[in-house]
């Protein structure tokens, strides 16, 4: 069956700074063995700045029929789901839309994935399946969602139910019409791995090199080995400095690996080099310099940067390889596009500026103002989302702490609800916060919203 591997990256926005500042901080917590749990389960993905979702395949038990795992997953939330049909087909690779649910910000849609080969879909599969939502007449990626789950597996039939979850980038008052879901590759036998090294880690001794034919130089091998990853397929062979002076890295391959990216090199490395007069400043981007060369059972990569002189500015060193064991990437078009329809909503604007200051603990982390204005509350049978902008006068745009944020909903009978925090979106200059109900609400039976002690009252 197929398993979870949310890796819910980035979109196409300007990152969040949190994100950013929780990045460099789980980068910095390798070399003291602290990590931080993080949004985003790799530094690639930031780095990328890309959306995109990846689904793993592991061998579980028989699992429910399709529409059982949909019901399932939907629970409450059922009677509010349409059914929407669509499919497409390539490569013999089967994906097939069944259902849908819109609410306030985020839309759910639920398909199937179906290897009619019988081949393609193994324990490590992976593929760019993306989910986009045409908001205000065209697509946009969106942001926010829980990103791709999967629900459950058919071994007989190798198929596989899934749910993709997506926000929508713009405000509550353009709602998606359609959904499109999209994929240009499959990846069987999916593999990856990741190592960081600080300063003190790496092995800085002047290695034995040669030069190649093509005028490059590269260490020979198998004077440094370490292990890299967890299958035997990749490792470090040698690493240090060659007679060009600059810092190199030796990687060796198994017969098996399968390059998935252009260019045929498997491997890649990241590194910062602070600047000696500010030492306390992260730099803003990576060293991107390197220099990749196929040697006998893998690759060198050099980093020209890198030399005895610039060791001591050197902070981290990020190695990460990504390839496949099961002859690398299935090309393909796969694409459906599918009506949505959003649930009725009720919206309640303040009738005086709402400003909240983001804290953490109490406390303003970045000591300037983060403040948020709030524009509206929408109110579904199923959610609570808060749209904010940044206040005109402020140059830094808005942010907040969603799951410090308290909001509860005052009901016609008295009965005061306090929906579970969802999620929440913060680019650019606007953001928000959504909030799901226990179990579902009539809308027209609210009288009021609380949040952060402030009463909006629904007319």
């Amino acid at each position: 069956m197929f398993e979870q591997d949310y890796r819910n990256q980035l979109d196409q926005i300007s990152p969040d700074p949190r994100l950013v500042a929780d990045t460099k901080a789980a980068m910095r917590a390798v070399l003291t063995g602290v990590q931080k749990p993080r949004r985003h389960l790799t530094r690639r993905g930031l780095a990328a700045l890309a959306a995109a979702a990846v689904l793993t395949v592991t061998a579980l038990a028989a699992a429910p029929t399709i529409w059982q795992a949909i019901q399932n997953d939907l629970g409450n939330r059922a009677p509010y789901a349409t059914q929407v049909l669509g499919s497409c087909e390539d490569q013999g690779i089967r994906i097939e839309v069944q259902a849908a649910l819109a609410d306030t910000r985020v839309t759910r849609l639920y398909f199937t994935v179906q290897d009619l080969t019988g081949n393609t879909l193994d324990t490590d599969t992976t593929s760019d399946l993306l989910l986009s939502l045409k908001t205000d007449g065209q697509f946009d990626w969106g942001n926010g969602g829980k990103g791709l789950e999967v629900l459950s597996y058919d071994p007989e039939q190798h198929l596989a139910t899934l749910v993709y979850s997506r926000g929508t980038a713009d405000l509550a008052d353009s709602p998606p019409t359609q959904a499109r879901l999209e994929a240009t590759c499959f990846i069987p036998g999916h593999r990856q791995a990741e190592l960081a090294l600080s300063r003190e880690e790496l092995s800085t001794d002047s290695l034995e090199s040669v030069v190649t034919d093509t005028g490059a130089t590269v260490l020979l091998p198998n004077q440094s080995p370490m292990a890299l990853g967890e299958d035997g397929n990749i490792s470090i062979s040698s690493m240090g400095f060659a007679s060009d002076g600059s810092f190199h890295i030796r990687f060796a391959q198994g017969e098996t690996v399968s390059p998935i990216t252009d260019g045929g090199c498997p491997f890649r490395v990241d590194y910062h080099l602070y600047d000696p007069e500010d030492p306390d400043r992260w730099p803003e981007q990576s060293v991107d310099d390197i220099i990749c060369t196929a040697v006998e059972g893998g690759w060198d990569l050099c980093l020209p940067s890198l030399t005895p002189d610039t060791l001591e500015y050197l902070d981290l060193l990020y190695l990460t390889a990504d390839y496949s064991v099961a002859g690398g990437r299935i090309e393909g078009n796969w694409e459906i596009t599918v009506p949505v329809e959003v649930m009725d909503l009720r919206t309640a604007a303040p009738a005086e500026p709402l400003v909240f200051s983001y804290t953490q603990g109490g406390e303003q982390p970045y000591g300037r103002a983060h403040d948020a204005q709030l524009d509206a509350l929408t109110i579904s049978p199923l959610s609570v989302c808060a749209d904010f902008t940044t206040p005109e006068d402020q140059d830094e745009p808005c942010m907040l702490n969603g799951r410090e944020l308290s909001l509860t909903v005052t009901m016609t009978d008295g009965a005061v609800l306090t929906p579970a925090y969802y999620d929440e979106v913060w680019s650019r200059r606007a953001g928000w916060v959504m909030w799901e109900f226990e179990e579902p609400i009539d809308p027209e039976q609210v009288v009021s919203a609380t949040l952060n002690g402030e009463t909006l009252p629904l007319s």
